[in-house]
């Protein structure tokens, strides 16, 4: 017999300002209104990393999404540059943290770890990067934060490039109540 979780306890949402990105998320996939991208590709393809590797080693993983969504909340845009400089990539330590117990525990950490030297090219429009960064923030507020991470670590292999559809495309499995397909 398995257990059965019904999927809204897979964002549990312990925290208000879970609450809020949550909900802003729900508003951006219902009315399918995505968020402009404002930054260089070069600068666009550094958030993407910088976005994958905050949730390690950060005092707060919440922090930088709360950063994010607050200022998506005034201007309906992300402002790629202004997360690059407040979060930079020296601000993300090596250190090993607490929950790394099991190896894909570890497997996360390392691939983490990896992407502040591997050359690596997200490869999409805005509208998919967009969409990109409202879903990878979903599935960091759910209870695989971790497996989202993994897929990405799965999906892109030993390959230098990534397609930010096939990402989307794969996240969907992230998203339990399904407020993208609303």
């Amino acid at each position: 017999m398995s257990i059965h979780n019904p999927p809204k306890y897979r964002y549990t949402l312990p925290d208000e300002g879970d609450k809020e990105i949550f909900n802003f998320i729900c508003e951006f996939a219902k009315n399918k209104n995505y968020p402009n991208i404002e930054g260089t590709p070069a600068e666009i393809n550094h958030f993407l990393i910088l976005l994958i590797r905050t949730q390690k080693s950060l005092n707060d993983w919440r922090e930088p999404l709360k950063y994010l969504f607050k200022h998506l909340q005034k201007s309906n845009s992300i402002d790629v540059t202004a997360f690059n400089i407040k979060y930079p990539s020296d601000s993300i330590g090596k250190d090993i943290p607490a929950w790394v117990t099991y190896e894909d525990d570890k497997i996360v950490s390392d691939f983490i770890d990896e992407l502040a030297t591997r050359k690596i090219t997200f490869v999409g429009t805005n509208l998919e990067t967009s969409e990109f960064v409202l879903r990878f923030s979903l599935g960091q507020l759910g209870h695989d934060w971790e497996q989202t991470i993994m897929m990405i670590w799965e999906m892109l292999g030993h390959e230098s490039e990534l397609s930010i559809k096939a990402l989307n495309i794969e996240l969907r499995n992230f998203d339990y109540l399904k407020i993208f397909e609303a």
